[in-house]
């Protein structure tokens, strides 16, 4: 019993060794990362996040601009009615003979007879077109055709605006939080007084975020119930304006046969 009771003994002493050693790493370990909590969320997972809302937006907003060459042969069918006046040109000369009655002057009398004429080359007669052509041709057709298509037109207009709602509350949160350990004292006593800001606000870059907020623009996020804003935080770098993407012939748009 004896030698159970310092065994025990033993065994406490080393687990409390055991524990406390384990105990202070955890809290090491621990301060690490609130020292490094700011410049985790400033540096890494507000970017992170506001950038990713912002460029899903940017693809929704982006137009796919090319120039296909067209280059086919168009089958063209069709009846043409004609009815109209024109002159044709004789392009050789035409001899004509028809039956002819001659009535004599003074009373002379009727003659039955025979004439025979030759309309010449190149005579101009005046003749009335009234019929229906038919038309069955190939036209050759080749010319460049500018191609311009909003994704916001398209069916990727879903799932780019679904992604930027599942986005869009972490950017409020993470706009809204303070940025310093000062701000975060502020934060923390107006959280205690019952007078914590909203952190579902919307902020400028869950509202306008493309192309992206303007420096010279009010920074609006991160504002105790006072009105006063919380210390630390850092205008979000402006975004690159919305432009055009130019894409190369991969198949996806080929042009018609």
């Amino acid at each position: 019993m004896q030698r159970f009771r310092v065994w025990w003994n033993s065994f406490k002493t080393v687990a409390l060794l055991i524990s406390f050693t384990v105990n202070m790493i955890l809290l090491l370990v621990l301060l690490l990362l609130l020292m490094q909590l700011f410049q985790i969320k400033n540096g890494i997972l507000e970017p992170l996040v506001d950038g990713l809302h912002r460029n899903f937006v940017g693809l929704d907003e982006a137009v796919i601009e090319r120039t296909i060459n067209v280059d086919d042969q168009i089958p063209v069918v069709f009846d043409l009615p004609l009815n109209q006046t024109t002159n044709v040109v004789l392009i050789q000369d035409v001899p004509l003979a028809a039956s002819a009655t001659f009535t004599l002057p003074g009373g002379g009398g009727v003659i039955n007879g025979r004439v025979d004429i030759v309309l010449p080359k190149d005579l101009v007669l005046p003749v009335q077109l009234n019929m229906v052509v038919p038309v069955n041709t190939q036209i050759p057709v080749s010319l460049p055709v500018d191609v311009s298509i909003p994704l916001k037109e398209t069916q990727l207009h879903t799932p780019f605006n679904n992604l930027r709602s599942l986005l869009e509350p972490y950017v409020r949160i993470m706009d809204n939080m303070p940025g310093s350990w000062r701000g975060m004292l502020n934060f923390t006593l107006d959280t205690i007084q019952g007078q914590g800001p909203n952190l579902m606000l919307p902020t400028r870059d869950s509202e306008n975020p493309w192309p992206g907020p303007q420096a010279s623009q009010p920074e609006p996020k991160g504002h105790s119930p006072s009105g006063t804003p919380y210390p630390g935080l850092v205008p979000p770098t402006p975004g690159p304006a919305p432009t055009a993407t130019p894409i190369q012939d991969m198949g996806i748009i080929t042009p018609p046969h």
